[in-house]
């Protein structure tokens, strides 16, 4: 009878925590009903000077918030010294404005291969210099060369996904004239 009783306790557990698993009491990727997180990371391997990578693109939603981590060459990497070689990480709307958010405040001084340090940059819709409208995150290759193994960019995000909070315009063509500062 003992190994009865045993089994009996042992399925009841492994039903509760089933069900426990199968109905979480709240949603893992929303902060709230109207806003879904994201993460998204790639090698940028092979990216030709001067090319575009359209990194993320959450049209016609807003992303209210972003975490952007790349890694680059820099003539020196130490918090704070310089800013990446060869990668511009660009936010904004496509085709109406797209601002470069990587400097030297963003290097990290973390490195662990020689030739590449980590770049980290948090930004927000409306707030220092980004536009109040961001739907894209783009990176654009503003280095001499292709770019190789080393070169990668990460991100995650709040989205807005409310449908009154949605961007009512399509993307314009190219990049605009602010992608170059």
């Amino acid at each position: 009878m003992n190994r009865q009783k045993y089994f009996v306790c042992f399925l009841t557990a492994f039903v509760l925590s089933a069900v426990a698993i199968a109905y979480p009491t709240k949603k893992a990727s929303a902060h709230d009903d109207y806003s879904q997180f994201i993460a998204e990371s790639s090698l940028l391997a092979g990216l030709a000077p001067g090319a575009v990578f359209p990194f993320i693109d959450t049209t016609p939603h807003k992303i209210a918030q972003a975490h952007i981590a790349i890694t680059d060459s820099t003539s020196d990497c130490h918090a704070g010294a310089a800013g990446p070689d060869n990668i511009k990480v660009l936010v904004g709307q496509a085709g109406v404005a797209l601002v470069s958010v990587m400097d030297k405040t963003t290097n990290t001084g973390i490195s662990t291969t020689p030739g590449q340090c980590v770049f980290h940059v948090t930004i927000n819709a409306g707030q220092a210099a980004v536009p109040a409208t961001v739907t894209d995150i783009v990176v654009l290759n503003g280095g001499p060369a292709v770019l190789t193994g080393i070169n990668t960019v990460t991100a995650s995000a709040t989205v807005r996904v409310d449908d009154s909070d949605s961007v009512s315009q399509h993307h314009g063509q190219g990049v605009s004239e602010s992608a170059g500062r």
